[in-house]
């Protein structure tokens, strides 16, 4: 499929942890992002971790920006 160089990104991430960068990028909290996905909020903030450790991210906001730069949403 033809997605460009942006989906460099997207290759390295889970499906649902793309999910919960999409949440992020919309600035919703962990316990919102587990509502909307259906799942706990701890397994939320194992998602958020290890999406930080795969894009080089320090924080909600440095995730944002990542997935934003790159044009995943």
């Amino acid at each position: 499929s033809d997605s460009g160089p942006t989906n460099a990104l997207a290759e390295r991430l889970s499906t649902r942890e793309l999910q919960v960068l999409r949440g992020l990028c919309e600035g919703k909290a962990n316990k919102e992002i587990a509502r909307d996905l259906g799942i706990q909020e701890p397994t939320v903030k194992l998602n958020v971790k290890t999406l930080y450790r795969k894009i080089g991210a320090h924080n909600r906001t440095h995730a944002a920006m990542i997935a934003k730069e790159a044009g995943l949403f």
